[in-house]
């Protein structure tokens, strides 16, 4: 699909390199970023991991034509892969994202993944995992649908 050529890393004043989405991108794909980032736009963190979705999407680790469910193996390959190994950046991470809805969605969700009795740096991998399972699957979600509305014969008049 290509759809990582839609996306470009750009430089702050300060030398920092963020990735952004160019604005001429599909519309379905713009859709889908805002999408993911769940109210936090623009998020530099959603933003990169909206761009690695969709190069794993090209690179065909994500597939785009198997079914999304908790037991599709490419997607928790992919999203145990991006997740911090290093407790500091998961804290980093935290407490970059702790007040934003996507965070609170992957907290919800990451409260199947773990217990109370887990140490804490686990938990926060996990609550990581789950916000990018949801980003991952939002732009996988988009990309389905519109190879779909691609393949659609166009109505006769």
């Amino acid at each position: 699909m290509n759809l990582s050529r839609h996306f470009e890393t750009k430089k702050r004043q300060s030398g920092e390199a963020f990735v952004t989405i160019k604005e001429d991108a599909p519309p379905w794909l713009l859709s889908a970023v805002r999408e993911a980032h769940d109210g936090a736009l623009p998020n530099d963190w959603v933003f990169a991991e909206c761009f690695a979705a969709c190069e794993a999407i090209d690179d065909g680790a994500l597939a785009v034509a198997t079914a999304i469910d908790d037991d599709c193996e490419d997607l928790h390959h992919y999203v145990d892969g991006r997740v911090d190994p290093y407790t500091k950046d998961r804290f980093q991470w935290a407490a970059d994202m702790c007040l934003t809805e996507l965070f609170a969605a992957a907290e919800e969700r990451a409260s199947e993944l773990c217990t109370d009795a887990m140490p804490m740096a686990d938990r926060l991998g996990a609550i990581q995992y789950a916000a990018i399972e949801r980003v991952a699957t939002t732009i996988l979600e988009a990309a389905r649908a519109s190879l779909s509305a691609a393949e659609q014969p166009e109505a006769r008049a």
